[in-house]
C-alpha cells in the first residue's frame, strides 16, 4: 500500500518505521529535516511537504501537535486529496476535527480520526491503542495502514468521537499523575523507601498506569522518565495542551470538571519552571520544590 506520513515527531518516526518494516511504500514529510533523513535511511521517501505526500499516497496519516497544525496540513493537501484516505492520529479539538472530516469529504477524499494512546514506548513497540471516529467502513479500508503500529483499534463512533474519547483518557491520566506525584513526595519526606512504595502500590488499590510507568522517583523504574533525565515519553507542554482542550470541550458540553483545572495549574507551573519539554511526570519536581524536598 502507498502510505504517506506527515509529522515525524517522537511517536511519528517510530510509527513510520513499523509501516516500512511491514512492506508498505511510505512517503514522509515533517517540519524538521533530521527525522525526514532518519526515515529515508530506513526506507521511506521524502515527499517534500504535505501536498507531495498526498500526491504519492493512497492513505495519508497525520501525527502533528495541535489543531492549527492539522488544519494547516489539510489545507496543503486539499488540492491533491481527491480519492485519498486521510487518518489524523493527532489529539485536537473535537469540533475542529469534525470540520476536517467535512472538508476532506467535500474534496472527494475520505477521513478518519484515530488519536493514540501508549506514548513513545507504545509507538516503538507497535502496540498503540487507537480510538477511531468516522465511518466504520472507511476504517476497514484503513486498517492495513494502521495495524503495523497498533495493539488495539476501537471504532468509538462518528466524526469527533475519537477525539472526545481521547480527551476523556487524558483527564484520567493527568489526575493519576498528580496523585502519584503527591503520594511520592509525601513518602519521600517521610523517609519511605521508594522501592517499597512502588512494590505496595503496584499490588494495592493505588495501582494505576501512572504509578507503574511514571513513578517520579529516580532509579525505581529503570525505563521511567524519572530514571532517564525526565526524557519525554509525553511532554509536559503537550499534556497541558490536551487538558486545555478537555476543559474547553467540557465547558461547551456542560460537563463539570474539577481535577483537570488543578492539574493544569501544576503543569503550567512545571512549564514555567523549565520542564515543559520534559515528560509530564516532571510536575512532581514542582511539588518537591513546594515541599522543600
Amino acid at each position: 500500500m502507498r502510505i504517506g506520513f506527515v509529522g515525524l515527531g517522537a511517536m511519528g518516526l517510530s510509527m513510520t518505521r513499523h509501516l516500512v518494516e511491514a512492506g508498505h511504500d511510505v512517503t514522509v514529510a515533517s517540519r524538521s529535516r533530521q527525522p525526514i533523513d532518519a526515515a529515508v535511511r530506513f526506507g521511506a521517501t521524502d515527499g517534500d511537504g504535505p501536498r507531495g505526500v498526498a500526491e504519492m499516497s493512497d492513505v495519508v496519516i497525520l501525527c502533528v501537535p495541535s489543531s492549527p497544525d492539522v488544519v494547516e496540513v489539510v489545507d496543503a493537501m486539499l488540492p491533491a486529496i481527491d480519492g485519498r484516505l486521510v487518518v489524523d492520529t493527532s489529539t485536537i479539538d473535537p469540533e475542529v476535527e469534525r470540520a476536517q472530516h467535512e472538508r476532506v469529504t467535500a474534496a472527494g477524499g475520505r477521513y478518519l480520526e484515530a488519536p493514540l494512546s501508549g506514548g513513545t514506548a507504545g509507538a516503538e513497540k507497535g502496540t498503540l491503542t487507537l480510538m477511531v471516529g468516522g465511518d466504520e467502513a472507511v476504517l476497514g479500508a484503513a486498517r492495513p495502514a494502521l495495524d503495523p503500529f497498533s495493539g488495539l483499534i476501537v471504532h468509538v463512533g462518528g466524526p469527533g468521537m475519537g477525539q472526545t474519547v481521547k480527551l476523556c483518557n487524558q483527564i484520567i491520566y493527568a489526575a493519576q499523575m498528580l496523585a502519584t506525584a503527591e503520594a511520592t513526595v509525601m513518602a519521600q519526606r517521610s523517609g519511605v523507601e521508594m522501592e517499597h512504595l512502588y512494590q505496595v502500590l503496584t499490588n494495592a488499590t493505588g495501582d494505576c498506569v501512572a504509578v507503574r510507568t511514571r513513578l517520579p522517583a529516580e532509579g525505581v523504574i529503570p525505563d521511567s522518565p524519572a530514571s532517564n533525565d525526565w526524557n519525554p515519553g509525553f511532554m509536559t507542554d503537550l499534556m497541558a495542551k490536551d487538558l486545555d482542550l478537555a476543559i474547553e470541550y467540557a465547558a461547551s458540553s456542560g460537563t463539570p470538571l474539577f481535577t483537570s483545572g488543578i492539574v493544569r495549574q501544576i503543569l503550567g507551573a512545571a512549564s514555567t519552571a523549565g520542564y515543559g519539554r520534559e515528560d509530564f511526570s516532571a510536575l512532581a519536581k514542582v511539588l518537591r520544590t513546594l515541599a522543600g524536598t
